[in-house]
């Protein structure tokens, strides 16, 4: 009757469940977020009264398990606790109701679409400013050397043949270099030397635990070092086992036979002093013995057969209580049978995981301790996701079952701990395996509300997989970081979060066709009347971003590809945040009206030095000053260009960009010499400034007017000092600086009275580059080399380091064309580009964040485009193909090999090329539209 009653119950309880849910599909949770097919738990006490005395009993033994007690996948939260959201949430989760046009597209909308798409001559145009760096790449000098035949491997490396047969190791006559007198006189080794001296087996594996600490394991099979040495009386049998005659004993004696013969043999060769000698001292007398019986004429003592019988290692059983030395010498040893059988059992040890417990030793490791853990102290929220995982991977039951055990332990962690962020993103990303759309919805709004982060946000966004559903959450996001209270402390990672989050939307958009609304989203966002404006809540140097993002829009319609990752066409976080240049080349690329762009730069310096026009805030403004200069420039408005130029040089006349730009403009105009005063009074007005020397050196190498720098270099190096003589050579100082060995002789002069150190240590990375520069112009071809080996290995900034490589290519690049042996220079020059590709990193931290990377190959293929302008163009395919098999998800590096196949006309090989791109690089949309 009771079952009957139960089953009664639960069917009608399951037919009132779905009209229940149709009244308020988007609402909030009221009470609980509990499955309700489990309120079965909620039966009156009297029809439970035989099932509560059945399971007393089992209670009394031991604890229930997590799963075993309730298996609900929800975290139940009270009434009182929920916030009061539902209003305005119910309003906007309407808007997920709309349909997605984009999907409703059907067979002949997309034949249409196809005819009117871009030709692969017009994917490969608009694509190129996306996929490949709009700047300047230096030029290298043409070499007329065949590239297959350098970097062809070498034929007279190849071994001459031999005979098949068994594998001889030349090092198994290793030990025997005990018996050469070269052993002790040359190498200064002892016999006891466990290099040499050893019993290790082969063929069985070392104890991993052993040799990186200590292993607590008393029964373990493997070869340990103290198992491994040599004891007193082991020594002296190894040595005598090359020649066992000696001792009247064969091959075919046992060990204990041998152990006795070597006992008096020792003894009746030595008598009562083989006490009193040292271990080594008896040793060398014994290989003297040893060579004498064998008639072996030094140096030519090394042994080249191999032993009948040698020392054993001793396996270790779990009966063994110790293994010192006395043990070991007392009475006759047992050696262990070869091990030959138990090659396979080093598999076992291959991976190191919890369940071995000589590193995994924790009390919490196991389940249910860890259960019980959390139930002591259910605040601890690594305890809780630790055990979630404990399920999730254990190998009892299916994978759905693993998961609702995972899902049911960070259940309960989020009735103790709601306003966990970390908990909630762990549970989400494991609830949307399983759970409806809907619900999944459901448990992100309850996520937001609860923890309401930054994380959160995220993870709700990607959790989302339509355009309107993901736009809905973007707006929600923008709000959520506006009202968001900052500190001076936060203020720059949430103006960044808020930058990114805009881009996000306004990529959203563009992703999905919807142009005009991304141009919207930025005009909103940058211009609005509103109070609610977003610019308002950036600050100075993110607004430039926003606002050169805007322009590059407008202009190319995209976002920059400074920003994120080329290998990923999907809307995604921000990779890198820097200023950056529109990249436009002649004045056909500018799309929109001169005066409309020059005008919307006016009002994005407006909007960034509106609240406050100090120095400090134009100078974060550069960015967009160097773009508008730029523009003027394409537009040949040099007047307007060298007037802004100067009017920014007052408020920071030691920017070398600026300064650079200043003197592109006058050699534009065709004024070299104010050009060269440019540099001329900025070194003049601050002589100790070690980044502008470097630039202005630079600038009269391009001149061809090198012959200068030394005497600026000497009064570069004078102004450090009080006096500096004439016989002090000024790069004898410049070695001083960098820290170079110097003669004893040597006495530098005395530094000037306002001379500061830190100063000096702030200039070193450009002081290496100044020293390279002039060895490079001035000095030998081996004191450049060296000194740019030496800036390589010194300089620690990313963007010196780069420069210094690119510098050196260069000069190894002069010095191939002016070498007679062109051949023989080329392939240290081939070896030194792929030495520069496999030392400088790739991997880059993502702003603001603790571990996550992503891969920039962007100075990586400015090496190569050096590379390519040093060859013919014949060869640039085979360069392209070699280096893209080792780069194979360079993205920037395929799109130009697939450039290069157009230009030469192989159509083919593009179209397999492309295809196999698309395996290596699934998110780039660039290849799949081509």
């Amino acid at each position: 009757q009771l079952k009957e009653a139960h089953a009664y119950q639960n069917k009608d309880r399951l037919t009132i469940v779905p009209s229940v849910e149709e009244e308020s599909e988007f609402a909030l949770p009221q009470p609980s977020l509990h499955d309700l097919t489990q309120d079965k738990l909620s039966l009156d006490i009297e029809e439970n009264c035989f099932d509560d005395e059945i399971s007393s009993n089992c209670s009394r033994e031991r604890r229930r398990s997590f799963r075993e007690s309730n298996s609900f996948t929800k975290p139940n939260f009270k009434h009182v606790d929920t916030p009061k959201q539902e209003a305005a949430n119910k309003l906007s989760k309407k808007t997920l109701e709309q349909p997605e046009l984009f999907l409703g597209l059907n067979i002949d909308e997309l034949k249409n679409l196809y005819v009117k798409a871009d030709g692969l001559k017009e994917v490969l145009e608009k694509n190129a400013p996306f996929m490949i760096s709009n700047e300047e790449n230096a030029c290298g000098q043409e070499i007329t050397v065949d590239t297959d035949q350098v970097t062809a491997p070498n034929k007279q490396t190849e071994g001459k043949p031999y005979p098949f047969g068994p594998y001889h190791s030349p090092l198994l006559v290793f030990k025997s270099y005990r018996f050469s007198p070269y052993f002790r006189t040359k190498e200064k080794l002892y016999l006891s030397s466990v290099s040499y001296s050893n019993k290790i087996e082969p063929k069985q594996c070392f104890c991993r635990f052993d040799l990186t600490g200590t292993c607590n394991d008393d029964d373990c099979q493997w070869q340990h070092m103290k198992d491994c040495t040599l004891g007193r009386r082991q020594l002296f049998e190894d040595v005598i086992s090359y020649n066992l005659g000696l001792i009247g004993c064969s091959d075919k004696s046992t060990d204990e036979e041998i152990s006795t013969a070597t006992e008096k043999y020792i003894e009746k060769l030595f008598g009562v002093n083989k006490d009193r000698m040292a271990m080594d001292q008896i040793a060398v007398l014994l290989v003297s013995n040893v060579n004498e019986s064998k008639g072996h004429t030094p140096p030519f003592t090394t042994w080249k057969d191999e032993r009948k019988w040698r020392v054993k290692y001793l396996k270790k059983t779990p009966d063994s209580d110790s293994s010192n030395e006395e043990e070991l010498s007392s009475g006759p040893i047992k050696y262990a049978p070869p091990v030959e059988n138990k090659i396979s059992i080093p598999a076992l040890d291959a991976v190191v995981t919890p369940d071995d417990v000589r590193y995994f030793t924790s009390e919490t490791d196991d389940i249910s301790n860890l259960e019980a853990s959390v139930l002591e102290n259910p605040s601890n929220v690594q305890l809780w996701i630790k055990l979630a995982y404990k399920y999730l991977n254990q190998n009892e039951g299916s994978s759905a079952e693993c998961l609702d055990s995972a899902l049911n332990v960070l259940a309960r962690a989020l009735e103790n701990n709601k306003d966990n962020s970390e908990i909630w993103c762990h549970y989400l990303k494991l609830f949307s395996k399983r759970g409806l759309k809907e619900e999944v919805q459901e448990m992100c709004e309850t996520a937001v509300e609860y923890a309401p982060t930054y994380k959160i946000w995220w993870t709700f966004l990607s959790l989302e997989n339509s355009f309107d559903g993901k736009d809905y959450v973007c707006g929600r996001m923008l709000q959520f970081l506006m009202k968001a209270p900052k500190t001076e402390e936060n203020v720059d990672i949430w103006s960044f979060h808020l930058l990114e989050m805009l881009l996000y939307r306004v990529h959203l958009s563009l992703f999905t066709g919807k142009y005009q609304n991304a141009i919207a989203l930025f005009q909103n966002a940058l211009k609005s009347e509103s109070d609610k404006i977003i610019v308002q809540h950036l600050t100075v140097s993110d607004r430039c971003l926003a606002w050169l993002s805007y322009i590059h829009l407008i202009e190319f319609g995209g976002l920059p590809v400074k920003f994120y990752d080329p290998a990923n066409s999907n809307p995604t976080k921000l990779m890198k945040k820097e200023s950056f240049l529109i990249p436009w080349k002649t004045v056909e690329d500018v799309k929109a009206n001169p005066d409309t762009l020059l005008a919307l730069f006016e009002d994005a310096i407006q909007s960034c030095t509106s609240e406050d026009a100090s120095t400090e805030k134009r100078i974060v403004c550069l960015p967009l000053y160097r773009n508008m200069i730029i523009l003027q420039q394409l537009l040949e408005r040099w007047e307007a260009a060298i007037e802004l130029s100067k009017s920014l040089l007052k408020l920071n006349p030691f920017d070398c960009q600026l300064l650079k730009t200043l003197v592109d403009l006058y050699l534009r105009t065709g004024e070299i010499e104010r050009a060269c005063d440019v540099w001329l009074s900025a070194f003049e007005k601050n002589p100790q400034n070690a980044q502008v020397f470097y630039f202005m050196c630079n600038f009269f190498v391009m001149q061809n007017r090198s012959d200068s720098i030394p005497a600026l270099l000497q009064a570069f190096v004078a102004a450090f000092f009080e006096y500096v003589p004439q016989e002090k050579h000024p790069v004898d100082l410049l070695r001083y600086f960098l820290n170079f060995p110097m003669p004893i002789e040597f006495t530098p002069p005395l530094y000037k009275g306002n001379f500061m150190e830190d100063v000096l240590n702030q200039q070193i990375p450009y002081l290496w580059q100044i020293y390279c520069l002039y060895q490079s112009l001035h000095g030998s071809s081996v004191e450049a080399t060296d000194a740019f080996e030496a800036a390589l290995g010194a300089v620690m900034q990313e963007e010196v380091v780069q420069q210094i490589w690119m510098d050196y290519l260069v000069f190894m690049n002069d010095k191939i064309v002016k070498s007679n042996n062109q051949v023989q220079e080329f392939k240290l020059f081939a070896d030194l580009v792929n030495r520069c590709l496999v030392t400088v990193p790739t991997r880059y931290p993502i702003p603001f964040s603790t571990g996550d990377y992503w891969t920039n190959y962007e100075f990586h293929n400015k090496v190569i485009s050096f590379y390519l302008s040093c060859i013919p163009k014949t060869q640039h395919s085979k360069a392209l193909e070699r280096f893209c098999s080792t780069m194979p998800s360079n993205p920037g590096l395929a799109f130009k090999l697939l450039q290069q196949y157009w230009e030469e006309n192989n159509i083919q090989i593009l179209k397999l090329q492309a295809k196999m791109f698309t395996y290596n690089m699934p998110t780039c949309l660039a290849i799949w539209k081509m």
